[in-house]
């Protein structure tokens, strides 16, 4: 039996399991990136003539590798955290806040390009990026912490 008491081998234990809630780099890259050309779709479109064609099948190619990312790291780490924001305490105010900066974002962006000011648009969706980006890196942040703290819920 280790010299480490109990208490001490759960906090590690802890500590261990919170590093699974971070995601690596190209994820941020290319979640910066698919958020910026999601996010401006209505921009893109008011572009083009004949608007985006295909934007469906791309949206799902998007939503089904970030799918694949996710259970090909639980698979590949062994360890399943609650996916649920509820779960994490310290996570599910800021997750509230962005949710609702994005929506106001997203509708704001709308009205502009139907109003037919594409550069404010371009300009809000730089600010609605940036704050979602940022936003949901400190999310994770929080539910890491959570995570060492052993605040999450089943």
């Amino acid at each position: 039996m280790s010299g480490t008491p109990e208490l001490d081998q759960v906090a590690e234990a802890r500590r261990r399991l919170s590093v699974h809630a971070e995601l690596p780099r190209t994820y941020w890259a290319l979640y910066g990136i698919a958020l910026v050309l999601i996010a401006g779709i209505p921009i893109w479109a008011s572009y083009l003539p004949g608007g985006l064609p295909g934007v469906q099948w791309a949206l799902l190619v998007v939503a089904l590798a970030a799918a694949a990312h996710a259970v090909i790291g639980r698979r590949r780490s062994g360890v399943h955290l609650p996916r649920r924001i509820g779960a994490y305490p310290g996570a599910r105010r800021l997750w509230l806040a962005v949710l609702v900066a994005t929506v106001a974002g997203l509708v704001g962006i709308q009205l502009l390009v139907a109003n037919g000011l594409r550069p404010a648009a371009l300009v809000l969706l730089v600010v609605v990026a940036v704050a979602v980006f940022l936003g949901q890196v400190r999310i994770r942040s929080r539910m890491r912490d959570d995570i060492a703290a052993g605040r999450v819920t089943p």
